[in-house]
């Protein structure tokens, strides 16, 4: 290393990140020892919905790290590298449709958005892991909630505050494995078109490119309103969660618990 050379500091976690994560552990806690059924049924809506949140997170601190890693090092000063959430945020991407979807059908839309500098990555194979980075960290972040739903559910200490914590984790954990399926499909505006993207025809490309803004209003219209549509989601996600070994009656606990403002 020479004089002229400097290291650059990691960047450190958002404060944004920690209050969230505070507030999801909380929410949690409160849950468990919640003084009614619909005090917990409420905090589960916040539970699931603050940890929704963190989710996306993860998933696009996926796509950033591996950008960052392939040489798009326009990541850091965007932040991207923080996990803040504010900086992931695009208010109809971001806010409306995923929570809209969640609320109304019990599907994991994509809610980020990072914006990447394909051009500065060093080949076409980088820029499809950096696509499907996002959907691995969904996946991911699905394990580690199946495992402590097993962690809770075994412990000699679990009580019925406790099943509830399990049945919001659950359907947590169901929502990571329908964005995941959502995100590899090979939809332009989604991950699974983002990794064979580069593989296409200069023309192909440019074809396409300007369906990529639309494709996320086009699925969740074609998801909720064409009978039948929401099981090219549903089928496979469920097949994901009975491979990890989520008791799909959790699941569906968890989904009747998050719909508090139903009897």
């Amino acid at each position: 290393m020479t004089q002229d050379q400097t290291i650059e500091p990691r960047p450190g976690l958002s404060p944004n990140a920690l209050i969230l994560l505070a507030a999801w552990l909380a929410a949690g806690g409160f849950l468990v020892y919640a003084p009614s059924e619909l005090a917990a049924r409420v905090a589960t809506f916040a539970f699931v919905i603050l940890g929704w949140i963190l989710a996306v997170m993860t998933h696009e601190f996926g796509h950033a790290f591996i950008a960052y890693k392939a040489g798009d090092h326009t990541i850091r000063a965007k932040g991207y590298l923080t996990l803040d959430p504010l900086k992931y945020v695009d208010v109809g991407v971001s806010i409306v449709i995923p929570i809209l979807a969640v609320v109304l059908g019990g599907i994991g839309f994509p809610g980020g958005a990072v914006y990447l500098r394909e051009d500065l990555m060093r080949n076409r194979w980088w820029r499809a892991l950096a696509s499907l980075a996002g959907p691995l960290g969904t996946l991911l972040v699905m394990i580690v909630l199946v495992a402590a739903i097993w962690a809770v559910a075994l412990s000699p200490l679990a009580t019925p505050g406790a099943r509830m914590l399990c049945d919001a984790l659950a359907f947590l954990a169901f929502l990571q494995a329908t964005a995941f399926i959502l995100n590899l499909l090979p939809v332009p505006g989604l991950d699974g078109y983002g990794v064979i993207r580069p593989f296409l025809p200069d023309s192909i490309r440019q074809g396409l490119r300007k369906f990529e803004g639309l494709a996320m209003v086009g699925l969740f219209l074609l998801i909720f309103l064409v009978p039948g549509a929401s099981a090219i989601i549903f089928a496979p996600a469920l097949m994901l969660t009975d491979v990890a070994g989520l008791p799909r009656e959790l699941i569906q606990a968890g989904w009747d618990a998050f719909r508090f403002w139903r009897s």
